[in-house]
């Protein structure tokens, strides 16, 4: 396993480094003001600190332990991806009919109770700041049109 994530987390790179080399022809435009090359240029430098840190954690990391834990929690991933993936299907599903912001909270909560089981406590408090955000971010800064629903928000 940990040769596939070293292999892995250089591929990554590789392909963070193109994305990275294809924006630079785009213009990049401002923070306030983002050009076709901001976005690309972004998920390039990301995708490749991310990518680092596989290669750098899975150098570092004991393999012993890793073949351990992956034999005792596999049952459990193939659960959680085809939940994770029922969700976001519902999620893309009920979208128009629902709402953004209704769906987006329903999303987030059941990310975070299912998937990675929190306290309800937790799952309500940071569904509904990720929602906030989430609205923030794409009903004003990005000035974008959102599904309202039946609601109107």
């Amino acid at each position: 396993m940990k040769k596939a994530d070293q292999w892995s987390g250089l591929f990554l790179f590789l392909l963070s480094a193109l994305i990275f080399w294809g924006s630079l022809d785009l213009p990049y435009g401002t923070i306030r003001d983002p050009g076709p090359g901001f976005l690309p240029r972004w998920l390039g430098v990301i995708l490749g600190g991310m990518s680092l840190a596989l290669i750098l954690k899975s150098t570092l990391q004991r393999e012993k332990a890793r073949m351990i834990r992956d034999l005792v929690t596999a049952k459990l991933r193939w659960k959680r991806i085809f939940l994770a993936l029922s969700i976001l299907f519902l999620f893309a599903l009920l979208l128009d009919t629902l709402g953004f912001p209704l769906m987006v909270l329903l999303f987030l909560a059941g990310l975070f109770r299912f998937i990675d089981p929190q306290p309800w406590k937790t799952v309500i408090g940071w569904a509904l700041a990720g929602t906030v955000g989430f609205y923030l971010v794409f009903e004003y800064w990005l000035s974008l049109r959102l599904p309202k629903g039946p609601w109107g928000f």
